[in-house]
């Protein structure tokens, strides 16, 4: 080996050896002193080059696999929350349930109609066209107001048609739990009398004027399913 091949030979490992240290110091001066020294590479001839440093990809794409997963499971979980609200709001469709109306359509405010003339209550009864006066609300108004003239006995409500509508109401519920109630069943139409306890009306008619017009406590209800026919004081 000539001398000018061994002083090359030192040389290249000189470099090999200054490249080692600079590449174990470099990332400690870079994030001590806020350095943006490069990394370098030594080739086999001794020749010294800096690394290129890989080009950033666009933010559109930096984006892991399991970040885009995440946001995909993420938009999903948000169209099964809405998909959900949605069908659990009322159908207009759905049936008498869910025609729902301001307070303020309610008929004598406490009916909701749920089809042309035809009328729920609070405890869901319904008050459809029929009898002679063309509805059975307008039958049940004319026991809202004592006749007189009528022979026999005539059961009137107190509180006009809002009163009465809550009477029945609070009548058919307490028949439906057999309280106070007698039931029988007459040609498919059910009869229940129920003693409410108090004053909810009282006795016209001529009978009733005879007796002075005595209190009311009873009410009589007729019923075909739960189509109120009839219903009047006793």
């Amino acid at each position: 080996m000539s001398p000018t091949a061994g002083k090359s030979s030192i040389g290249a490992i000189a470099v090999v050896v200054l490249v080692g240290v600079y590449s174990l110091v470099q990332p400690e001066l870079n994030a001590r002193f806020g350095w943006d020294l490069p990394q370098l590479r030594s080739g086999d001839a001794g020749e010294v080059a800096a690394v290129p440093e890989p080009q950033a990809r666009p933010k559109s794409q930096s984006k892991s696999e399991s970040q885009a997963r995440q946001e995909s499971q993420s938009k999903s979980e948000s169209q099964s929350d809405s998909d959900l609200a949605s069908a659990s709001e009322p159908s207009v469709n759905a049936g008498p349930e869910s025609d729902l109306k301001p307070e303020s359509d309610l008929k004598y405010g406490l009916l909701r109609e749920i089809a042309a003339d035809r009328y729920l209550s609070p405890a869901g009864l319904l008050y459809t066209p029929g009898s002679a006066e063309g509805h059975r609300l307008e039958h049940l108004r004319r026991h809202t107001t004592d006749d007189p003239s009528r022979p026999g006995s005539h059961g009137v409500f107190d509180g006009d048609m809002e009163g009465a509508l809550e009477t029945i109401d609070q009548a058919y519920e307490k028949a439906k739990q057999g309280t106070k109630t007698t039931k029988r069943v007459d040609d498919g139409r059910t009869i229940y009398t129920v003693d409410l306890g108090r004053r909810i009306g009282f006795v016209g008619g001529r009978e009733g004027a005879r007796k002075r017009h005595p209190m009311a406590r009873r009410v009589r209800i007729v019923l075909e399913g739960t189509r109120v026919i009839t219903a009047y004081p006793l």
